[in-house]
């Protein structure tokens, strides 16, 4: 393994994909972890796709967004380019999902902040094109963070030629998808709703998960966030409903005040007490 690249010094190699091996390393100039992308041979020796790939990265590194991982820089060392990305820690979403269906109200959080990062893109005309549930990592605060956005090319689907069309629309549809398999913990099929396997769904998620994964119902990503948080605060309500009922009967009204209890009749001969010797005080 290497063991350093420019002012990276190499920690350990987490993974590998379209873009080559992946390593966390540490930044030893502003002291921080990141993630190095270094892409294999061949890529780095045809011109043609190493001059492609440098665009996709220029176009990449115009996104900042709390939910995007970010590009922060292309280094070349020894006539070979690598690209070093905001480490994100956590687990995949596909881990997270691991077969099962999530709870609804945190699947609905963690889809609008995608949603979110998706709109923030798509307005600089930057598609992920590969958005998929080992794309996206839940970090340990339970924040999403989109890995590779722009770069759906260089995945290893893409290199199989299983690369889907890129655009807002594809973009939108795969977020209905990740919904879907969040709340159900199976993949999204065509015009099922996400209550067909888990009953206990609210039905306004039906809605959302179908209009989404049509790819064209929704006019863009911007407008799903918003839907998402409308049921995000129709379940908060809910919520908040359910807990009162299920309260005992006592704890839900006050005690009401009686005047014959000792302690009341106590304090107001006090109080009582205290004004006439006021008063008695002053003349």
């Amino acid at each position: 393994m290497i063991e350093a690249l420019a002012h990276y010094n190499i920690l350990e190699r987490i993974g590998s994909g379209g873009l080559g091996d992946v390593y966390r390393a540490r930044d030893t100039r502003l002291g921080r972890t990141v993630a190095i992308k270094l892409p294999p041979d061949d890529l780095q020796s045809d011109v043609s796709r190493r001059e492609a790939l440098l665009r996709d990265i220029r176009a990449a590194q115009t996104l900042s967004h709390p939910n995007i991982a970010t590009l922060y820089e292309v280094g070349e060392e020894g006539g070979k380019i690598f690209l070093v990305f905001e480490f994100a820690p956590g687990e995949t979403l596909e881990r997270v999902i691991a077969g099962l269906p999530m709870n609804a109200r945190r699947a609905v959080d963690l889809a609008s902040q995608v949603a979110d990062a998706l709109a923030d893109a798509h307005a600089t005309d930057v598609v992920h094109g590969h958005l998929r549930p080992d794309t996206v990592i839940v970090t340990p605060k339970g924040n999403a963070k989109i890995l590779d956005f722009g770069l759906a090319r260089w995945t290893k689907a893409a290199i199989r030629g299983e690369e889907a069309v890129a655009d807002d629309r594809a973009d939108v549809a795969a977020l209905g998808g990740l919904l879907f398999e969040m709340l159900t913990g199976k993949r999204a099929v065509a015009g099922q709703s996400p209550s067909a396997l888990n009953p206990s769904l609210p039905r306004e998620l039906d809605v959302i998960v179908l209009k989404a994964t049509a790819g064209d119902s929704y006019p863009a990503a911007a407008t799903v966030a918003a839907e998402l948080r409308s049921v995000a605060a129709i379940l908060d309500v809910r919520a908040s409903t359910e807990a009162v009922r299920a309260m005992p009967a006592r704890s839900r009204s006050r005690r009401p005040v009686r005047w014959r209890e000792p302690w009341i009749v106590v304090a107001v001969i006090l109080a009582f007490a205290a004004v006439v010797g006021a008063v008695w005080w002053l003349f």
